[in-house]
């Protein structure tokens, strides 16, 4: 080795040993928020749970009186978002991968405070949203606001910022490898070793601070703890395919409702009003029903929802509609968790039904609920890998695993085949058309990697001469930089930087991304 490479290789390390360093204390101060957040959610649920004994004793009056509560609260949440940080509203998902793009900036101060504040103004009311959202945000917003203290290059900052993301995941859940998966599955797509040890010391540090403080207990228990027979395996698969039908249903209603919103003349905060009164009206009557759906899923995965089987139906479409709207109004709030509950619901009605028709080839129910919480989470989100390890990460059930990853492969293939994108994907997409004029203002730099089987890859450079405002500046492949020409062929695995002009139409841009990802 020449003594040019060998000190190539030493600075290289150094790089990484100083990423790996500055990503432990991301995911610490990431794991800090996350249990700030979810003491505080336990303090608002604590309150919550005892507004249906309340209302019991008190007589039918008081959901009434505390219906406007509930709209003032919703209708603070939304003018808080509105006002001092509008990219902390919603999830917070869409908002990172246009930050990891290139297409969006973080404002780390207003965006912590707002997704703290609104959010639990949101979760007081009792909208159907959870807490994961906030904390994937807050955390990739912590991790940017460091980054910049400290000075880290553009690519290191793109790695925490995604490493922070995660870290939030993993330390809501208590899932630090289903922290570092949904960072590689549905953040970067990119395994180079400083992405991947970037996000995987991370989620680590973030869940030995979230364990530190909160305990190492799993976050759900799983009352049968057998494995799956083999003769059920067709059972698992059904109930997996059609939870898929669930999610994808839930998407492309999420995005007719948000359109409708947007053309209707109420202002959007009055939304919010509506929403959270009707959400105080259901934590007085139907509060399992309410919130992110911890405690509904932890009854499903005990076996512990004694309910009829049109009582477990009604419940599934009441929850859905509800968290449509919730999430429709705008207020800081996630979806893992609602979509879990929905799973677990949908699982559960499946397992009462077959128990009584076939009970020598169907699980339990609350062991289907898993398969259900598996089959819509990646109906919705298209992130499979991701789900399966964080419902096998929150139960400790790893026996489980099979059986999950076959329903999430059968409720991923029908997704695909309905041709439906995943949530997140399409929030990102509306969220870029809706701010066009915008973005377009100024030239911007994009950092977009090449997938295995995507339009460009084995393309050459000139296949992109049409398109005049993109301009490729450099290609990252296999950890060294190539100055690009118009005859170089683009590989799977290459990291593009790309220069998008001021005048690039949206519909453009989104052309070229869609080039980049394979099938």
């Amino acid at each position: 080795m020449s003594s040019h490479q060998l000190k190539r290789k030493t600075l290289q390390r150094q790089s990484r040993r100083y990423t790996f360093t500055v990503s432990a204390l991301v995911g610490g101060v990431a794991g800090l928020m996350a249990v700030f957040y979810q003491l505080s959610v336990a303090v608002l649920s604590g309150w919550e749970l005892s507004l249906p004994a309340l209302t019991k004793s008190s007589g039918w009056w008081l959901p009434w009186l505390l219906a406007p509560v509930g709209g003032v609260l919703g209708w603070s949440a939304v003018r808080l978002a509105q006002k001092f940080a509008p990219s902390a509203g919603g999830s917070g998902i869409p908002h990172v991968k246009a930050v990891l793009l290139g297409l969006r900036e973080f404002r780390p101060g207003p965006l912590v405070v707002v997704k703290l504040g609104a959010g639990l103004l949101a979760l007081a009311a009792g909208m159907s949203l959870g807490r994961e959202g906030p904390t994937i945000h807050i955390g990739a917003a912590c991790a940017a606001w460091l980054a910049f203290r400290l000075n880290a290059p553009a690519r290191t900052q793109k790695n925490l910022i995604a490493a922070g993301a995660g870290a939030g995941l993993a330390a809501a859940f208590n899932a630090p490898l289903a922290g570092f998966l949904f960072t590689m599955e549905e953040l970067r797509r990119e395994m180079s070793r400083l992405t991947y040890g970037s996000a995987l010391v991370a989620t680590v540090a973030s869940v030995a601070v979230a364990r530190m403080c909160l305990g190492q207990g799993s976050a759900f228990d799983l009352l049968d703890g057998s494995p799956v027979p083999l003769k059920c395996l067709p059972v698992v698969m059904l109930v997996g395919l059609l939870g898929s039908l669930w999610g994808v249903a839930f998407n492309r209603l999420l995005m007719w409702l948000l359109d409708k919103r947007d053309k209707a003349r109420v202002p959007v905060p009055m939304w919010g009003f509506l929403v959270g009164a009707l959400a105080m009206l259901m934590l007085c009557w139907w509060n399992p029903l309410t919130g992110g759906g911890h405690l509904l899923t932890h009854q499903a995965l005990r076996g512990e929802l004694h309910l009829g089987l049109w009582v477990l139906l009604a419940w599934l479409v009441v929850k859905f509609f509800f968290t449509l709207f919730s999430y429709a109004t705008g207020v800081p709030g996630g979806l893992f968790g609602p979509l879990l509950s929905l799973g677990a619901l949908w699982g559960t009605f499946c397992g009462v039904l077959l128990q009584g028709w076939l009970p020598e080839w169907s699980p339990a129910p609350q062991v289907l609920a898993t398969i259900g919480m598996a089959g819509v989470l990646t109906g919705s989100v298209r992130a499979p890998l991701t789900g399966v390890v964080l419902i096998v990460e929150m139960t400790g059930e790893y026996h489980l695993l099979y059986a999950l990853l076959l329903a999430a492969w059968a409720a991923y293939s029908l997704a695909e085949m309905l041709e439906n994108e995943p949530v997140y994907e399409d929030l990102l997409a509306r969220d870029l058309k809706k701010a066009r004029t915008n973005w377009k203002k100024e030239t911007r730099v994009l950092e977009v990697l090449i997938e295995p089987a995507s339009r460009l890859e084995h393309k050459s450079l000139s296949y992109l001469a049409d398109q005049s405002e993109l301009l490729v500046a450099l290609i990252e492949r296999d950890g060294e930089v190539v100055i690009p020409h118009g005859a170089m062929r683009l590989q799977a695995g290459d990291m593009l930087t790309v220069l998008a002009g001021s005048t690039l139409s949206e519909e453009q841009l989104m052309a070229f991304l869609e080039m980049t990802k394979g099938p």
